[in-house]
């Protein structure tokens, strides 16, 4: 199971991949809770009708605009000759909604990247700052500066390796530096190990 959280309107809201339905096997749901007592019942966020698609990996960010962007990895997405797991994208007003807006493939520059993304967002890169993505089977990172639109995604190469489940943090004294932090790869292996890098978004992104 994959956690990922945030507030919103006085609520801790607890978005993870859940196999409890029979009906799916596996969906991505969240919860609330206003005392981390009590929790409302689990909410749908993405569940496809095939039973085999495997959406997972939930991670939030919100935009300037006041938008939410929710990044997934779809097991079983369409497009592709075997089972994969292209990297998707929500985008909501309501991060409690993200259902009823529709999934977003991306693809750049001839590449789906695929696999356990994570998102972040920094104010450098225009007047709407950058949306910036990793996967787990691409070095490079995907960034997108205008707020989402499937059409404006670019791709970028960094010198953090490939890995499972890289995070992205950007400093909270400095939005120009992008921490990408991984730990190798899966199966597990006695070689894993783990590696941080800092990137200078405003060089990156004027190259």
């Amino acid at each position: 199971m994959t956690l990922c959280h945030r507030l919103y309107k006085d609520q801790l809201v607890l978005y993870y991949s859940d196999q409890g339905d029979p009906k799916h096997g596996q969906k991505l749901v969240h919860k609330t809770t206003r005392d981390l007592k009590t929790w409302d019942a689990a909410v749908d966020d993405v569940a496809y009708a095939e039973y085999t698609a495997r959406p997972g990996m939930t991670t939030v960010v919100q935009l300037p605009n006041g938008k939410y962007l929710m990044t997934y990895e779809y097991g079983g997405g369409p497009g592709f000759s075997s089972y994969k797991f292209p990297l998707y994208y929500r985008i909501s007003d309501n991060p409690l909604k993200f259902n009823e807006s529709p999934g977003q493939a991306v693809k750049v520059s001839g590449v789906s990247p695929e696999g356990s993304p994570y998102v972040t967002w920094s104010s450098v890169g225009g007047k709407d700052g950058s949306i910036i993505v990793s996967t787990g089977t691409n070095k490079q990172i995907f960034v997108n500066r205008a707020l989402g639109d499937a059409s404006k995604w670019e791709v970028y190469d960094v010198p953090e390796p490939v890995a499972y489940t890289r995070h992205l943090r950007v400093l909270d004294q400095d939005p120009s530096r992008l921490l990408i932090m991984g730990a190798g790869h899966l199966p597990p292996s006695t070689t894993n190990k783990v590696t941080m890098s800092i990137i200078d978004l405003t060089g990156l992104l004027k190259g």
